[in-house]
């Protein structure tokens, strides 16, 4: 029996797999798709493994491998409209499952992702006409309470007693989706000012899944240690004169979860030459090229044979896959600090921006929000110190080792002197004034953080001793943050 033409394609998938190789990997995909090779169900595979690499065109392709080997099967399809959302296409993602039977892939899940696509893209009344339908479905549903909670305000909303009701239903989840059902209670009791209640909720939610992600504080430490190191000597202006291509394409905003990088993120998308941005986390590819993110990793990445251009080509080869090839683009990376040494070696033109937020603040915004990704640190008070002093030490770090290079942000003056801190982030990002940025409220783009609500209302302080009604309840934090 002859052996069929594509099998020594898929010999050759596995090997450049097992050697990490991108371009191989890339090219035995793109061979077997031309050849439409009978795979089935391994299309969805390879539709997820192109996604995590970053190559949304392909993850894209093999996708549709996949649905049409089904005969267009509405289970593939759905399959088809989650990659959407993980590729950022929200729009996309909401009109193929609104096609879908309302069974797909369950009634409650159904209106699940329609509500949060729908709420992403700024659609309220609709996001919350669809996660209103979910919870009645799948009473006491973690993650469709969580959403929900987002859109509505508990101290005057009938839905609060449902809410409460739900418990008995909502205790029979897993921790994850229990969780996320304690956090939505956490939200109710604080839209009443219960502030007691308010923190018994969220610390209930945390150590569900702190139980399930322990914080690995050595771990984090040697992280931010090694992403300080070998940067001395005039390495990274000596690597930047070797470039040959404009990298200015990308702005990167950083600083702690819940420090306001979505606001600024949101702000700078509402100029006209800002194409998009959002959490890309596409940097741990380049990352991965060097074989880590120390100055140290740089320099035997270069002397091996890499170049500055190699770096910077996949990093912009991946924000086109993400966002296509006009304008520019906020790179959100919440934890790019770990990378900035990184970002400033490849990326020499791409302006940096870190937010600074009151600590306890951002201390109590972070204990309160549901991470979808999982945020090990974030469960624990005394771990929340931990980490944000890592935090202060690299961004003390890169102030003296970058200089003007990287502008950072106070949100507190941000939101009381808009005006004046709107007009440096311009300025360091090399834009010209436009009436919309100081009006980004009125932006009408896809926001996918939890602070996707906030950035739709007029710049204001509101943001401001939020963690005032709780101190009581932070002193673990207080009395750890200022030592290591």
């Amino acid at each position: 029996m002859s052996v069929p033409n594509w099998m020594p394609l898929v010999e050759d998938l596995k090997k450049a797999l097992t050697v990490h190789n991108r371009a191989a990997t890339n090219s035995a995909v793109t061979k077997l798709l031309e050849m439409n090779a009978p795979l089935g169900e391994h299309w969805r595979q390879f539709a997820e493994l192109m996604r995590v690499s970053g190559e949304i065109t392909l993850a894209h392709r093999a996708m549709d491998a996949f649905v049409a080997s089904t005969g267009n099967n509405p289970n593939a399809l759905y399959s088809k409209a989650v990659l959407h959302t993980q590729s950022g296409q929200m729009q996309e993602a909401y009109n193929l499952i609104s096609s879908l039977p309302a069974n797909i892939p369950d009634p409650a899940g159904h209106q699940y992702v329609l509500g949060s696509a729908a709420m992403t893209m700024g659609m309220m009344d609709e996001a919350r006409e669809h996660l209103i339908k979910a919870v009645k479905l799948k009473p006491g549903w973690g993650p469709a309470w969580l959403t929900l909670a987002t859109t509505i305000n508990f101290a005057t909303d009938p839905l609060a007693r449902r809410l409460i009701a739900d418990r008995k239903a909502a205790e029979k989840q897993g921790p994850s989706d229990l969780a996320r059902y304690y956090f939505a209670v956490g939200k109710m009791n604080a839209s009443k000012g219960k502030a007691d209640a308010t923190f018994a909720a969220f610390q209930k939610g945390a150590r569900l899944l702190q139980f399930e992600n322990r914080y690995n504080r050595k771990n984090n430490e040697t992280g931010a240690q090694k992403a300080m190191a070998g940067f001395d000597n005039g390495l990274i202006e000596k690597l930047n004169k070797q470039k040959k291509r404009d990298t200015s394409r990308p702005i990167f905003v950083t600083g702690l979860p819940r420090s306001g990088t979505t606001l600024v993120e949101h702000i700078l998308a509402s100029h006209s030459q800002i194409a998009n941005g959002a959490e890309l986390n596409i940097i741990q590819h380049l990352g991965a090229l060097v074989k880590g993110n120390s100055g140290h990793d740089i320099n035997t990445f270069i002397e091996q044979g890499g170049s500055v251009d190699d770096m910077a080509s996949l990093y912009l080869h991946l924000l086109d896959e993400r966002f296509g090839t006009s304008g520019r683009i906020i790179d959100k990376t919440v934890d790019a600090s770990r990378a900035l040494g990184l970002i400033a070696t490849a990326l020499p033109d791409a302006p940096l921006i870190w937010m600074r937020r009151n600590p306890l603040d951002s201390a109590w915004s972070c204990f309160k929000t549901f991470f979808i990704h999982g945020v090990a640190w974030s469960y624990d008070l005394k771990d929340i110190a931990h980490h944000f002093m890592l935090e202060d030490q690299l961004l003390a770090y890169w102030q003296q080792r970058l200089g003007k290079r990287l502008l950072v942000v106070p949100y507190q003056e941000l939101v009381t002197s808009p005006q004046e801190w709107i007009k440096r982030l311009l300025v360091h990002c090399g834009l010209e004034e436009e009436p919309s940025v100081f009006n980004p409220q009125n932006t009408k783009r896809v926001v996918m953080t939890a602070s996707a609500l906030q950035v739709r209302k007029p710049i204001n302080q509101d943001g401001l001793n939020v963690a005032a009604p709780y101190v009581k309840h932070m002193q673990p934090f207080i009395e750890n943050y200022t030592r290591m």
